[in-house]
């Protein structure tokens, strides 16, 4: 029998003697072990889900039917919906939440016969002791009830097209987040508002008409984000113990904001337009207040009107910069305000140049001045570049490949790279990958982007330590592996 059994094995018989090794797993438990889950655990997955596939759920089985009703996060996006008045009510009337942590109405129509919806929609959350508060709608202005003013939970609020009531006091004994977007608000509401949010640490402010002056007293705010001044009267900022100020967008000013206390800053953003064309002096009084600031940012348009200031030989106030950014395409007319900077800057030990489009509202510079501003006169210029001789030491260069056509940034990598005598690395990298650069990288392209980098590391380097290092995330090509076959297809 024994030999019988044998054969049949060897010859593919209909029960092989498996081994246990070779056994298959015993079938699984047919118990759900996501539903046997703590809710808190299953709350959690719901946060990271749409809330429309966290209500269908309801329909998986007799334990999933009301797990839903319980979730602590209301995420409601009127962008595709038909009816989303009807969609929030019949969502708020089943939640058995006793306390919602996310409560979030965005992207939807307003009109005034809302109102009442509204109204009890955010009352729903002042009753659960809603933590992170998200209510933004596209028209004008609904105003918000007085008893939001007093949520003694809320920790983040983003509000947008809101108005707010004057004489109401504040109280948000723990905002530690707040976002403002195009609202009608004076200084004396922002005051209010910064005086009852004891713990506050960022405060943003996004197309807020009517501010004339910022006064920031508060110890615990450190974060200032300013996007975009719509038809704004703006003039100064007075923050003395603020450590972060951005100033970012296209703004309708007559003339450059003022800061008049902000000693405390260790970063600063100015990657902003300005909508006139005299304001120079102004900008350089910005960078003065800026002298002590450890890392700054600057855009493009900023740099244009420095470069008026390099050309008309204006001094560049003195700076204790060690990490400069500059978020611009380097043209003719962003070249001579680098120069500016680095000048300015000369204590800087790390230069990234992150290459942008054009910006949208560009600065009216002399043509027949800045012209004149070429690879020769930068380095006839530098001597005054006291960072180069002395504290330069890592320089990027990112998305190389959206810009390593212009003669003018080739030229000031090559500037870099002959007079930083402290540096160390240089890194270009260059997003082949990015949706922008896909739609003008051809292959041709790809080899004369790999042959312009070739060019740059025959270029002569003032530090005998310094490293230049291109980092393209390319599976298929490897500058130094393929080499030939990158020549080859030049030819082809």
């Amino acid at each position: 029998m024994a030999e019988t059994s044998v054969r049949r094995e060897s010859s593919g018989g209909d029960r092989p003697n498996r081994t246990k090794r070779n056994r298959p797993p015993s079938p699984m438990s047919p118990r759900d072990l996501i539903s046997d889950l703590p809710d808190a655990v299953i709350h959690h997955i719901f946060s990271f889900l749409p809330l429309r596939d966290v209500v269908k759920t309801s329909v998986l089985s007799k334990r999933w039917q009301s797990a839903w009703t319980t979730t602590t996060h209301l995420v409601f996006d009127g962008t595709y919906s038909s009816d989303f008045p009807s969609l929030v009510d019949s969502v708020l009337i089943r939640c058995r939440s006793p306390a919602v942590k996310r409560f979030h109405i965005t992207r939807f129509r307003y009109d005034e016969a809302l109102r009442p919806k509204l109204d009890l929609w955010l009352r729903f959350a002042e009753g659960c002791g809603v933590e992170d508060l998200r209510f933004a709608q596209r028209e004008f202005f609904y105003k918000l009830p007085r008893f939001l003013y007093c949520l003694s939970r809320l920790v983040c609020l983003e509000v947008r097209g809101c108005c707010f009531s004057l004489g109401t006091a504040v109280r948000w004994p723990c905002l530690k987040v707040l976002s403002i977007r195009y609202a009608e608000m004076g200084d004396d509401i922002l005051e209010g508002i910064v005086r009852g949010s004891p713990v506050l640490e960022s405060l943003e402010l996004h197309n807020c008409r009517s501010i004339k002056n910022i006064v920031i007293d508060s110890t615990s705010v450190k974060e200032l984000i300013l996007v975009n001044g719509w038809l704004s009267n703006f003039e100064k900022i007075w923050a003395p113990h603020l450590l972060s100020l951005r100033v970012l967008g296209v703004w309708h000013l007559r003339s450059v904001f003022r800061l008049d206390d902000v000693s405390s800053l260790v970063e600063a953003k100015l990657d902003f337009s300005v909508s006139s064309d005299r304001i120079g002096r102004d900008l350089f009084k910005v960078l003065e207040k800026l002298c002590g600031v450890s890392t700054i940012t600057i855009g493009g348009w900023c740099l244009q009107v420095l470069s008026t200031l390099e050309m008309e030989g204006v001094s560049s106030p003195l700076s204790k910069c060690q990490n400069l950014i500059l978020r611009a395409p380097v043209s003719q007319c962003e070249l001579p305000g680098i120069a500016y900077m680095l000048r300015s800057s000369q204590c800087l030990e790390k230069l990234v140049i992150h290459l942008t489009r054009s910006c949208p509202v560009p600065f009216k510079v002399d043509e027949e001045i800045i012209e004149h501003f070429d690879e020769d006169l930068l380095c006839s210029r530098k001597g005054n570049f006291q960072c180069l001789a002395k504290h330069l030491k890592r320089v990027e260069i990112i998305d190389f490949a959206y810009g390593f056509e212009s003669k003018h940034l080739l030229a000031l990598i090559k500037f870099l790279l002959g007079d930083a005598l402290a540096l160390e690395k240089m890194i270009i990298k260059a997003d082949l990958h990015a949706q922008r650069v896909k739609k003008r990288l051809r292959v041709t392209d790809l080899c004369e982007l790999l042959g312009v980098s070739r060019n740059v590391l025959s270029y002569r380097r003032a530090s005998q330590n310094a490293e230049v290092i291109f980092d393209y995330p390319l599976e298929e090509v490897s500058f130094e592996k393929h080499q030939k076959k990158i020549l080859v297809s030049k030819r082809g």
